[in-house]
């Protein structure tokens, strides 16, 4: 757990030392496909020099760079996101965050230890496997709001006819709808009951995106689902993109209902 804070804080202290002027310059292409923006190489060639200069070895799978390997161990496995939120963070928006996970197998039910930082607040999220989540050093549990009229949702969300129709049930009905721009930070939130329900059904993120999150959110007691209602647990592959809905266990059921009358899978 240690180490996976020392990335975050190496990480974060690589931000800030470039200008808010240079973080939009695009320097390249990563391994997911978009382009590279220097605040994102910066947090990320931090994080791997760190990773260096103890020697770790194990792999390490990365948005911007892809898959490296140290010496001749495969695992542990480090899954990194450098930076999620780079819109929010190259247009001045805050919050947004870096999310290091560890994994000793394929999957997602192999990570055993996750930390995701808020910046720029410094604020850390974290988890191991059966000791509890934890939000700046205090145990964190997923909310207990049992109805989505009482409920503060996050969400991303895209034009287009399927997912608009599948999600207008929830913006109608939902007490107040929040999209954030960071969904290893959201689903943190959620977590820690700041947030009582995640959604995003774009099938567009990332394992990287929530690899850090996934782990925190099982230690605080969340449910995470596939928009079909099946368990969460995908092969740890950059090239997968997924959808995720997080919360506690009867609104997830509540919102599957509402998504299945109007999306087929």
């Amino acid at each position: 757990m240690e180490l996976l804070e020392e990335l975050c804080r190496a990480g974060m202290r690589a931000i800030a030392k470039i200008s808010h002027d240079e973080y939009s310059k695009v320097i390249g292409q990563g391994a997911g496909g978009e382009r590279t923006k220097l605040i994102d190489f910066v947090a990320e060639r931090a994080i791997i020099s760190y990773l260096e200069s103890i020697k770790f070895e194990g792999r390490v799978i990365s948005e911007e760079m892809g898959e490296r390997k140290f010496g001749d161990k495969d695992y542990p496995l480090i899954i990194l996101d450098p930076l999620d939120g780079t819109t929010n963070a190259t247009r001045g928006v805050i919050p947004y965050s870096i999310s290091v996970a560890i994994s000793n197998g394929p999957n997602l039910s192999n990570i055993y230890a996750g930390a995701v930082m808020e910046i720029p607040s410094g604020r850390i999220f974290k988890a191991e496997r059966e000791r509890g989540a934890y939000f700046d050093g205090k145990e964190i549990q997923v909310g207990n709001i049992n109805s989505l009229k009482r409920a503060i949702v996050g969400m991303d969300v895209k034009a287009g006819g399927k997912f608009v129709k599948s999600m207008l049930p929830i913006l109608y009905k939902a007490k107040l709808i929040r999209i954030l721009g960071s969904a290893a930070l959201e689903l943190c939130y959620v977590a820690s009951g700041a947030l009582d329900l995640y959604i995003d059904i774009r099938d567009l993120l990332r394992i990287t995106d929530i690899a850090a999150a996934y782990i925190i959110l099982k230690e605080s007691g969340a449910t995470i689902l596939n928009p079909d209602g099946s368990d969460l647990d995908w092969p740890i592959d950059l090239k997968r993109r997924i959808s995720i809905i997080a919360g506690n266990k009867i609104l997830c059921e509540e919102v599957i209902s509402l998504i299945k009358r109007n999306f087929k899978y």
